[in-house]
């Protein structure tokens, strides 16, 4: 066999086997995942309280899970509670919102008239239609899937609650056995390289990953903090969604904030506009400053090699694609790397 056929192999064994991975095996063993990561973090504190005190690692690995689990789970029920809220009084105000944008439509109608002379009647008609037919499909497709989402969501809540259970329970678990586990990894053939690949990843995949999700949180809590002072009655819900507005690639929080301050605008609310605007500016500066402190040039891959990733990403992994896109890309690259695939 030619060595450009084994290279090529080599290749395609490296792609399958990150699809594979990532598709299917992931998601079954990010509870142990996320227990592993934990257990790793909180090892050398365990490790001297158990010496100071005399009290097993086990346990005071249990406490600090324990403590922290019922911490998230009621940040979690809050914010729930309150989005939940939300979500319920925006649905509610339906009536109202088409009312107003009826308004807005008649509005812009009559800009469109005296710019071409198209009689406004017409375009509204065409217009109304439209809408009406799009908005009969949306419900009558709501209604028709009503109970299967609702099946669905029960059963991503329970698989949520075994998951962090889960979590805590692997948590515990690794932190009591995490020396004997490293020193049996060592006695693998292959481990010096995995370690070296996973060394790799840490400097790239872990810093794209942690970057990213510092980076929408500080967007969801500035986007919440400009909607609240705004006098918005769901500022968490917008906040929330333009911090995920804002990760995804070539849209940002500028698709929701500008068309909304136009609208605004045209209405005379002045200075809803600019808060809208102020909002907008504040958010990309601050995601302008804290991408090259939190990422820099550790990725060594090109911006538009990395929105090609997140562009496949969406299209293999579907919402999550924007983080395991450039992850899987960075793994291929480093496996290749280590076995000299690329050289």
């Amino acid at each position: 066999m030619q060595p450009v056929w084994k290279r090529n192999i080599a290749i395609v064994g490296i792609i399958a086997g990150v699809y594979v991975g990532l598709k299917y095996i992931f998601p079954v063993m990010i509870p142990f995942f996320i227990g592993w990561l934990m257990a790793v973090w909180m090892y050398p504190l365990v490790c001297r309280l158990e010496r100071k005190f005399r009290i097993k690692k086990g346990v005071w690995a249990g406490i600090f899970m324990g403590v922290m689990a019922v911490a998230a789970a009621f940040l979690l029920y809050k914010g729930g509670v309150i989005l939940l809220e939300q979500v319920k009084a925006w649905v509610g105000n339906y009536q109202v919102v088409e009312r107003y944008c009826l308004k807005l439509l008649d509005q812009c109608c009559c800009m469109v008239e005296q710019m071409t002379g198209i009689a406004r009647t017409d375009t509204q008609q065409f217009l109304t239609a439209s809408f009406e037919k799009v908005k009969s499909n949306f419900w009558d497709n709501l209604g028709t899937s009503a109970v299967v989402h609702a099946t669905g969501y029960m059963k991503g809540l329970v698989l949520l609650a075994s998951g962090a259970v889960i979590a805590v329970i692997s948590g515990v678990l690794f932190v009591k056995d995490l020396s004997d586990i490293r020193k049996t990894l060592r006695t693998f053939r292959f481990y010096p390289r995995w370690r070296r690949v996973l060394r790799r990843l840490k400097d790239t995949g872990v810093t794209y990953i942690k970057a990213q999700l510092i980076i929408m949180f500080v967007i969801s809590i500035l986007s919440t903090l400009g909607m609240w002072l705004m006098g918005s009655p769901y500022y968490l819900l917008f906040g929330i969604g333009l911090g995920v507005l804002d990760a995804l690639p070539l849209i940002g929080t500028g698709l929701f904030l500008y068309p909304a301050a136009v609208i605004f605008f045209l209405k005379g609310e002045t200075m809803m506009a600019v808060g809208c605007i102020l909002t907008e500016l504040l958010t990309s500066v601050v995601r302008e400053a804290m991408e090259p402190r939190l990422i820099g040039n550790q990725l060594g891959v090109y911006p538009v090699v990395i929105m090609a990733a997140i562009y496949a990403g969406f299209l293999v992994f579907g919402v999550l694609g924007f983080i395991l896109g450039p992850v899987a890309l960075l793994m291929i690259y480093a496996i290749g790397k280590e076995w000299d695939i690329w050289d």
